[in-house]
């Protein structure tokens, strides 16, 4: 019972973590597009990711073999999981502000829920968890407000692709399930070289470094997407797949946007109401709806 508890715990705490380090890419996202294309931004992101995770993989003395019998599903993971949307992503978030970016991204558990419903035997559909995700997206709206709309052409382009490039993280989650027992690190390396493959013939085509302009802080925000949300939290994603499911895992598109409202006060100086309050306890109360234990068979 308490070996539960403390796992459910643990469980919570990552899925918390997880939700601040990608709510921060937002805002390093918005500063790598101050000298980078969206292209240059989805490379560069992972090609570092990958060079991070294959050094840690190294030092502990795992398994650097780039081409196995798992190569496809790497190479399908890298595709779904980084080349679509550390492109897309940063592409929309060119016209519009991160708020509304993660809003979008918050529709993803929705998507999750179908999803692991019809593809995956332990995760079905139920009442209490369309209820959880109605509560928990509540707290979203109330945290962001109601500019999830968008009223021009630019616009609703740049939503479709954040919301195309946010969904291809909720379908590689299904296909991560199919390697969740294999060392977290050394799959998100792999899944990242592949991705680095996909991108790279459109960055020797689309890219202009000899055009760039270079700034400390438009690097560096590029570093940090590559090491950090990238290289460390998609190694920690895939070991919360493998404990908790994948559509517990989309919960964090709850929490991301509380977090990015947070990070909007503290470098972009957006204020802070009564509404993110309340969205915080809309959201926590969302995913413990989803996540209670029914009594009996549902």
């Amino acid at each position: 019972m308490t070996r539960n508890l403390n796992t459910e715990m643990s469980n919570y705490a990552l899925l918390v973590f997880l939700g601040a380090i990608w709510a921060a890419s937002f805002v390093a996202i918005k500063f790598s597009n101050l000298i980078f294309n969206p292209i240059e931004v989805g490379f560069y992101r992972t090609f570092i990711g990958s060079i991070f995770l294959f050094l840690a993989v190294k030092y502990r003395g795992g398994s650097i073999s780039l081409f196995s019998e798992n190569t496809r599903v790497y190479s399908l993971i890298g595709f779904l999981n980084a080349s679509v949307p550390f492109t897309l992503l940063p592409y929309g978030l060119i016209t519009l502000p991160s708020n509304i970016g993660v809003i979008i991204l918050s529709a993803n558990p929705f998507l999750a829920l179908v999803l692991a419903h019809f593809f995956t035997l332990d995760e079905k559909l139920s009442l209490r968890k369309v209820i959880g995700s109605i509560v928990g997206f509540s707290g979203v709206v109330f945290a962001v407000g109601v500019e999830i709309f968008v009223s021009d052409w630019d616009s609703l382009i740049s939503a479709i692709a954040i919301y195309v490039g946010a969904s291809s993280y909720v379908i590689s989650n299904l296909i991560i399930r199919r390697i969740s027992h294999l060392p977290s690190d050394m799959v998100t390396m792999n899944t990242l070289f592949w991705g680095s493959i996909w991108l790279l013939p459109l960055v020797l085509i689309y890219g202009n470094l000899q055009e760039i302009e270079f700034s400390s802080i438009p690097v560096l925000a590029i570093i940090y997407l590559g090491v950090i949300p990238t290289g460390l939290a998609f190694s920690l994603r895939q070991v919360l797949i493998r404990n908790a499911g994948s559509t517990f895992m989309m919960q964090v598109g709850y929490i991301i946007p509380v977090f990015g409202v947070f990070y909007g006060w503290l470098f972009l100086d957006e204020k802070i109401g009564y509404s993110l309050i309340i969205s915080v306890l809309l959201v926590v109360i969302g995913i413990g709806i989803s996540r209670i234990r029914a009594p009996i068979k549902e």
